[in-house]
């Protein structure tokens, strides 16, 4: 067990004294504690605790009797304690957090706060900083003394506590027998009879005789001489009796004090007897009527009553509960009396309940009840000083944030426009309480998908930060970043480039290249030149932000890990799926073992390993991974988080790719509901849910559904995000497509126009998706007859992604395949044939052969060997096809079924009818029972079946008189 020591103010005891723990990464020692001591004693009167050294361990069935009774724990946050294993964070801080301890993070070095908001550090807790610079901002010092006030009890609150109980039990015991005093405490308070009676016990103290006047004192205020019996009792220390045998028990005898002894451990009572002259007869506490009856008749003289009328001795009684002041730690029991105090309205109360529910300050973290307490404290406010004053305020922007929490955003809009109405009548635009609630104003507008708003109030936080602090302060700064998120989010991504290269250079002006502050905003910068289409140049930022990271913080860091996983994701987009693959697993068995696997940010590891499964071809195992990431996050998270619905969108994803289009409907239609009722119908978000709604009604074969779908999400993005943002350019493409199902190719051909002149505008004319508007605007020249036009666009694409891309990235050969294709319908087949096999072994030598493209290209290879009239080589790569999208896909998948009725084709080319009628019959009976007999492809299926079976008839003699009837006769029988 680690050795405790404390400090206290004038070297005095730590009896009845609020109690803090100190705990640091070893070398911060020296620097900090002295210093923090100081700073926690110029205002409030604790112990503070630590251990000897920072290294040891604390054995487990030590922590609840002494981590576990601590009212708080401070921690100095230092580089080292964020990136070095210590014991500290990995145990220490962990069991606070476990236990809802409070914790008071202390920065001590500047620049580390991506660092430290990391999932696995300290998240979004906040902090306090001794080396604040804006001269505005409310003190270190006081923010430290109003932080204290709301965790720890005052001594004149402890007063007020300890006069509030019934009676006091003076609790003897070796203390090495530590950990059973808070167990026999729990025994005790069992019983509701005793709940307001007190127990001390002189926890943390070395014995000696400078403790003997308060003992004494203590001994002679209580009514109950409690003596936790164990073999312990019995021994010597250095050949003479213990502090117990010599002191407290014969003080207790002298001073006509009732005795009770409780036996814990079984102990020898012969030498008990003898070491403990008159000592009564032992009670054993487990035997749970028996000691409440020797306790009761002990007791009888004290008046017990529960005074559940009285909400300031219910809230005092509670706090005694909650900080263990003369009684054990109980969470529960606090929290149900100071309950009961709120609810009669007590102020004390409600502000109690509301700090705890809402920051997890002793309790799980809750905000729904916060928000009932927030309330609740605003409407007192209100009604007792009036909605302007500065309290009042205070407690209505406390409201608004919980709201925000909560998810509400709405509702936080609501109250958080009220607030920054009225604090710039009564402080004035300036006021550093003013500028926080636009601050947050800004955010909830972000939330609610108005980043236009967003964006305007941002670049007045920004403007006044720059006025007032500087623009190379570090709060200007994170604004500054803040301010290019916004303009990314409106796909203003040149913008959004142009402020991140400035934050980065003020970053590494100011904190230097290395700095984990200024390798974030590298970060940010290399995704920004993604979003502008350009991988390659992420793709070099980001490598040399992942060397930084191992250089400075480990390969096993968590940002270190988080920075790998953004490097597989550019490796992705430029086609390199293997290589994210094997990024990706590697990040994925780091976070296991690091952060466990039910950690969000290994199940967002998993999530993006399962994507790349599903780019490279294995949908059945990207299913496998999406459907155990959506299980642990409905878990975890629960059903209604983003999270969790952005996972069940992917996992209708990959069922559209495995060909169960009605299953992927059923989950999208879910997800559309659930952000419709927690996000409302013109979120950004939910518009895009209902777009991808609108695409599985177009796997269906809906296409009108999906057209009316998709004209409600253009119109509604147009009025929220404007006719430019991305995804209404997106929504615009998809629209294009339904046209070119519905044969509408002109409407088709007009509306690519518009995505391709606006993307050109906005992106460039060679980003990929200004490329990916001008091939589909190829392949409707192509619907529309034209293929000289649709072969001279497609010639451009291809060049570029060429230049771009690389020949052999995806895209690029998705170009070269629809350039063969148009070549093919200009009749020059052999040039198809040539790209054709260009195309197909560049897809087996980087997707493999049985990716899923891949095999469209073996496919359209198939059909040019048919346009050149080799229809035995045609049928041999069709089978090739068939039985990969058999082992691949299923028998029954859509995919497999068109590969089928090729083959079937084939054949017929061949003259093979009776194969083909059989294939065809095959085929038939699988749409029957996939798709339904009234389906138009079964439907088409019978047509064909019937002219196989036309064909056969006219070859075939006469059949025996009692041969059964085939297949198709007993199908058709009624036709003819």
């Amino acid at each position: 067990m680690a050795n405790f020591l404390y400090k206290t103010q004038g070297n005095s005891s730590p009896e009845r004294k609020p109690r803090v723990y100190f705990t640091c990464h070893p070398d911060d020692f020296s620097k900090y504690f002295e210093k923090i001591c100081e700073d926690i004693f110029k205002t409030h009167d604790p112990a503070i605790f630590y251990t000897e050294t920072m290294t040891e361990e604390i054995e487990e069935k030590y922590k609840e009797s002494d981590l576990g009774q601590m009212n708080l724990f401070v921690i100095p946050v230092t580089f080292k304690l964020l990136s070095k294993p210590n014991r500290a964070m990995d145990s220490d801080f962990r069991y606070a957090k476990e236990k809802h301890i409070p914790v008071l993070p202390i920065m001590m070095e500047t620049g580390i706060d991506e660092f430290y908001s990391a999932k696995d550090k300290f998240g979004e807790a906040q902090y306090l900083s001794p080396y604040v610079q804006d001269m505005t901002a409310i003190s270190y010092e006081e923010k430290l003394k109003k932080y204290l006030e709301s965790v720890l009890i005052s001594n004149e609150m402890a007063e007020r506590i300890r006069k509030a109980f019934d009676a006091y039990i003076f609790l003897s015991y070796r203390k090495k027998d530590r950990h059973y005093a808070n167990e026999l405490m729990k025994l005790i308070h069992s019983h509701p009879e005793f709940r307001d009676i007190a127990i001390w016990y002189d926890e943390f103290l070395t014995p000696g005789e400078s403790f003997r006047a308060n003992i004494e004192k203590m001994m002679k205020d209580s009514k109950l001489f409690t003596l936790l019996v164990t073999p312990n009792l019995l021994e010597y220390v250095d050949g003479k009796p213990n502090y117990v045998m010599a002191h407290e028990y014969p003080d207790a005898k002298k001073a006509g004090m009732d005795i009770l002894p409780t036996e814990m451990e079984e102990t020898d009572k012969t030498e008990l007897c003898s070491k403990y002259p008159e000592i009564p007869e032992c009670v054993n506490p487990t035997e749970d009527e028996h000691f409440r009856e020797r306790l009761a008749e002990t007791l009888s003289q004290i008046a017990i009553s529960a005074n559940n009328n009285d909400p300031e001795h219910n809230f005092l009684i509670g706090l005694a509960y909650l900080d263990g002041i003369d009684v054990e730690k109980n969470t529960e029991r606090g929290i149900e009396l100071i309950t009961m105090a709120a609810e009669a309205n007590l102020l004390e109360a409600m502000k109690k309940l509301y700090n705890m529910y809402d920051e997890g300050k002793g309790i799980q973290v809750d905000y729904r009840k916060a928000v009932l307490w927030a309330e609740r404290i605003w409407q007192y406010y209100k009604e007792k000083y009036g909605e302007e004053d500065n309290d009042t305020l205070s407690t209505l922007n406390n409201l608004a944030l919980t709201y925000s929490e909560l998810g509400d955003h709405r509702k936080a809009l609501e109250l958080q426009e009220k607030c920054y109405a009225l604090r710039c009548k009564i402080l004035g635009e300036e006021h550093p309480s003013t500028l926080t609630a636009l601050g947050n104003l800004a955010y909830t507008y972000g939330e609610l998908g108005d980043h236009r708003k967003a964006l305007e109030l941002k670049e007045k936080v920004y403007a006044l930060h720059c006025k007032i602090l500087g623009e190379k302060h570090p709060d200007t700064l994170t604004t500054l970043g803040n301010l290019a998120t916004t303009y990314g989010e409106l796909g203003d991504h040149r913008k959004a480039l142009e402020l991140n290269e400035k934050v980065y250079a003020l970053h590494c002006k100011i904190l230097s290249e290395e700095h984990p502050s200024t390798l974030t905003t590298l970060n940010n910068l290399a995704s920004t030149y993604g979003d502008l289409g350009d991988h390659r140049k992420a793709l070099e930022l980001k490598e040399k932000v992942y060397a930084l990271m191992c250089k400075i913080l480990g390969e096993e860091h968590p940002d270190t890990l988080t920075t790998l996983n953004n490097l597989a994701t550019t490796y992705g987009e430029l086609g390199d799926h293997r290589k994210a693959l094997e990024l990706q697993e590697k990040v994925y068995a780091l976070r296991c073992k690091i952060l466990g696997e039910e950690h969000p940010d290994t199940l967002t590891t998993l999530g993006n390993l399962a994507t790349t499964y599903g780019d490279l071809g294995d949908h059945k195992k990207a299913l496998e991974l999406k459907e155990k990431v959506y299980a642990l996050r409905c878990k975890i998270l629960g059903e209604e988080h983003p999270d969790t619905l952005n996972t069940l969108n992917n996992l209708a994803y990959t069922y559209s790719e495995l060909g169960d289009h009605r299953k992927a409907l059923e989950l999208k239609e879910k997800v559309y509901a659930l952000h419709c009722k927690i996000l409302g119908e013109e979120h950004p978000d939910t518009l895009n849910t209902l777009n991808n709604l609108a695409s599985t009604y177009g796997e269906l074969g809906d296409h009108r559904k999906a057209l009316e779908v998709q004209e409600k999400v253009y119109a509604l993005m147009c009025k929220i995000l404007g006719e430019e943002h991305p995804n209404t350019l997106n929504t615009l493409n998809n629209l294009a497509t339904t046209h070119m199902y519905l044969g509408n190719f002109q409407n088709a051909l007009d509306v690519q126009e518009k995505v391709y002149a606006l993307r050109c505008k906005i992106l460039g004319e060679e980003h990929p998706d200004t490329l990916t508007t001008l091939n589909n605007l190829a392949l409707t020249y192509g619907d529309l007859g034209d293929h000289r036009k649709a072969l001279e666009l497609q010639e451009k694409v291809y060049a570029l992604r060429c230049k771009i891309l690389g020949e052999e990235h995806p895209s690029t050969l998705t170009t070269l395949n629809n350039l063969a294709y148009t070549y093919g319908e200009l009749g020059d087949h052999r040039t198809t044939l040539a790209l054709k096999e260009k195309c197909y072994v560049l897809r087996c030598k980087i997707l493999g052969v049985e990716h899923p493209d891949t095999l469209i290209t073996l496919h359209n290879l198939a059909s040019t060997y048919g346009n050149l009239g080799d229809h035995r080589k045609e049928a041999e790569l069709e089978e090739k096809v068939y039985a990969l999208r058999c082992k691949i896909l299923g028998v029954e998948h859509p995919d497999t079924l068109t590969t089928l009725n090729n083959l079937a084709w084939t054949e017929d080319k061949l003259g093979n009818y009776a194969r083909a009628f059989a294939l065809q019959e095959k085929l038939y009976t699988l749409r029957c029972k996939v798709l339904g007999k009234d389906d138009p492809q079964t439907v088409k299926s019978g047509e064909r079946l019937e002219k196989y079976r036309k064909k056969l008839d006219s070859q075939a003699t006469p059949a025996p008189a009692n041969k059964k009837p085939s297949f198709f006769q007993r199908i058709f029988k009624k036709k003819q």
